[in-house]
């Protein structure tokens, strides 16, 4: 919170500098306030006193704390502030972390998945990975009912299956055999209509970047199993 405050700081003075005449709308301000608003909410609800939130009560604050993330991330790119748009959105992926370890459903999604993205492609030690891809799995297993049905399974841009992806990637590129397992058999039987492809590509990576042998071993097993074979049966 105390690293959203600073970066939404200087988004409010940009932004009061550029819509001078312009106060309608949501402004920074306004999202300003409210997060002040739902981080007091949210102290109260986890502090001392030992308050609990109601499931609903707690599932509502950590989406709207999400969608005000993102809404601030929107306003910094509007305005230019690239880096502070993407520094702002990939706050996103904790602040979703620690609502899932609170018990909460997450289901704005997209904003989460933008930062993991990013982050997992700053990281490049397999155990860093390792814990990426465990805190990942805490946030793949808090997401909402509606989401995990997958109906917009169309849609290759959809942040459920950009998630299960990358979590499927990132296990690949910590060199676990166990997280690779476990995340294959996810792809498999979330994204069957991708598995195919996922492997195949996987297999195309082992000889492009150089994976050790009991990665490839792992995937090549994965890759002989369902190269032809879309569904899982």
């Amino acid at each position: 919170m105390e690293e959203f405050f600073n970066l939404a700081a200087g988004v409010a003075d940009e932004w009061r500098d550029e819509h001078q005449d312009d106060a309608s709308g949501t402004t920074p301000a306004l999202i300003i306030k409210a997060v002040e608003q739902l981080y007091d909410i949210l102290q109260f609800h986890t502090g001392e006193q030992g308050q609990a939130c109601d499931e609903k009560e707690l599932d509502q604050c950590s989406d709207y704390g999400i969608q005000l993330f993102s809404e601030l991330s929107s306003q910094a790119a509007t305005i230019h502030l690239t880096e502070t748009a993407i520094k702002v959105e990939n706050l996103c992926f904790p602040f979703a972390l620690w609502a899932a370890r609170l018990g909460a459903e997450i289901t704005t999604l997209e904003p989460v998945v933008n930062a993991i993205s990013r982050i997992a492609n700053s990281i490049r030690k397999p155990s860093d990975l390792e814990l990426l891809y465990r805190e990942i799995s805490e946030i793949l297993y808090a997401v909402s009912d509606p989401i995990r049905q997958d109906l917009e399974s169309t849609n290759p841009q959809r942040p459920w299956r950009i998630l299960l992806m990358n979590r499927a990637i990132v296990a690949t590129r910590s060199h676990q055999p166990a997280l690779m397992n476990d995340a294959y058999k996810d792809i498999v039987a979330m994204l069957p209509q991708d598995a195919s492809r996922f492997f195949r590509e996987g297999m195309q990576q082992m000889d492009a970047i150089g994976y050790p042998p009991h990665v490839r071993e792992v995937v090549e097993t994965w890759y002989q199993r369902y190269s032809s074979k879309p569904t899982l049966h």
